[in-house]
């Protein structure tokens, strides 16, 4: 019997010494990458995605900002360095996770934002034969064309544009990319991130 009293007591103390400790203690929440049909909308500078962080950019020149993902190369370029390639073009922000090939070749980086002085009926063909749908960039409404291309590689591409109209130029904002969903995100956050 004096046991069973000794294993009692030791059993309530082992209680109130581990309940004491058992009291709700608050929990950080962790990110979790979105499902694929959830739409990635920005937070703001420093948010992290796909394990890429995003820095505010703004474009001077055109009056627009965006957040752009941290660490990957990018160019800026203006009228007076596009002109001989594309005299069109007043304005061209292109950015990659890889270095950039430079202007003259076909592929220009993972994404670009081109503004041009073109009339957005010009940009039928490089759209034809993808999916479009109606959008906001900036709270100016757009055209959103999204599917596969194969490039002079002979691979697949994903290919996502964005393409309006705002004051008197247009606008593109282009993901030129393999299949890769991460890419894709990144895109959909730098878009929603755009504000004029």
């Amino acid at each position: 019997m004096k046991n069973n009293l000794y294993l009692l007591a030791f059993v309530a103390a082992a209680l109130i010494l581990v309940g004491s400790k058992c009291s709700p203690s608050p929990v950080t929440p962790t990110k979790t990458l979105p499902r694929a049909e959830e739409s990635v909308t920005g937070q703001g500078e420093g948010d992290d995605l796909v394990g890429v962080k995003f820095v505010a950019y703004t474009n001077k020149a055109q009056g627009y900002s965006i957040l752009r993902p941290d660490n990957w190369y990018w160019r800026h370029y203006i009228a007076n360095e596009i002109k001989d390639m594309n005299p069109m073009v007043v304005d061209y922000f292109i950015t990659d996770s890889n270095p950039l090939p430079g202007l003259g070749s076909e592929y220009l980086g993972k994404i670009v934002i081109e503004v041009s002085q073109l009339d957005l009926s010009q940009y039928a063909k490089p759209v034809s034969g993808l999916v479009r749908s109606d959008s906001f960039v900036g709270q100016v409404a757009a055209k959103r064309f999204a599917g596969e291309r194969v490039n002079q590689s002979g691979e697949k591409q994903k290919v996502v544009e964005y393409q309006f109209g705002y004051k008197e130029k247009s606008y593109r904002l282009i993901l030129n990319s393999g299949a890769s969903m991460d890419d894709q995100a990144i895109f959909e956050q730098v878009v929603s991130s755009f504000k004029f």
